[in-house]
């Protein structure tokens, strides 16, 4: 019986880490190709600027889909096509497309009242710890 406690328990652990990689707060991802980021969840919508292929983001949340999400490059807030971002924290999803892994990792999902961006950059602070490279 003691030696099952404890075999019964890291099975537990192993089952509930990917739910504990990330639990809904703003993902770290990377673009797979230049990227425009625009004011709004659609192409409809004026670019802001465009993130370079490779350039890390902030992913503060995406449509219910996961085809847009808002995010943060340097100190520009937009939105960005989520088919163009891979997860980039290490780890099981490590490099898998956003809209494949933003339920398993915790990525917040707007179900409407999306967040519209003026014609002007929108300035944030980089997150604490962050580095440019």
């Amino acid at each position: 019986m003691l030696n099952r406690l404890p075999l019964a328990l890291a099975a537990a652990i192993v089952m509930l880490s990917p739910a504990l990689a990330q639990t809904g707060g703003p993902a770290i991802a990377y673009t797979t190709a230049n990227l425009n980021m625009r004011a709004g969840p659609g192409t409809n919508y004026p670019v802001i600027t465009t993130v370079p292929q490779g350039g890390g983001v902030t992913v503060f949340g995406c449509t219910a889909d996961f085809k847009w999400c808002d995010a943060a490059f340097s100190t520009v807030k937009g939105w960005v096509s989520g088919k163009y971002l891979s997860y980039g924290v290490q780890g099981q999803y490590y490099g898998q497309p956003i809209p494949r892994t933003g339920i398993y990792v915790g990525v917040p999902r707007y179900r409407g009242n999306y967040p519209v961006y003026g014609r002007g950059p929108v300035r944030v602070q980089p997150l604490p710890g962050y580095r440019r490279y």
